[in-house]
């Protein structure tokens, strides 16, 4: 190989690593930045009873987890809400107090939905989807599995 080869290679080589670099950091602060948005829309949902915490705080945590993982933990540290979200993102844990909110607000869901349409094709879709989400919620473990 000749020296103008090699150092033709060894520019390709730091071009692609640069590409990577930059397309590596691309995604990790698009993860931050959704991230933060999902940690936004759970802070309003400190302040405003109708709206969740928890679940945009466990989206925000795992996106976090692929771009900051100072910020996952600080999420996971927070009061109140930071271990439920620690419990559901390392071991699928839903505890049963949140299971109970979960069901009573989806029935809630499902009547206030049979209530407004007269569609019965709605009615039927939208229940079923309710319905997986009940299942899929009844179906995760209460507490964290002993060692």
């Amino acid at each position: 190989m000749s020296g103008s080869t090699a150092a033709q290679d060894s520019a390709k080589q730091a071009t692609a690593k640069s590409a990577e670099a930059a397309e590596r950091s691309r995604r990790n602060w698009a993860w931050t930045g959704a991230g933060y948005g999902f940690f936004v829309i759970g802070l309003v949902g400190l302040v405003l009873p109708v709206m969740p915490t928890t679940i945009f705080w466990i989206a925000a945590a795992a996106c976090f987890a692929k771009s900051c993982p100072a910020m996952q933990q600080r999420i996971f540290a927070w009061p109140g809400v930071g271990p439920s979200v620690e419990a559901y993102l390392l071991h699928g844990v839903v505890e049963p107090r949140s299971k109970r909110a979960a069901m009573l607000g989806m029935m809630l869901a499902t009547v206030i939905m049979i209530m407004l349409s007269d569609s019965a094709v709605v009615n039927g879709i939208g229940s079923g989807l309710i319905l997986l989400g009940a299942l899929y919620v009844i179906t995760r473990p209460s507490s964290i599995p002993s060692s």
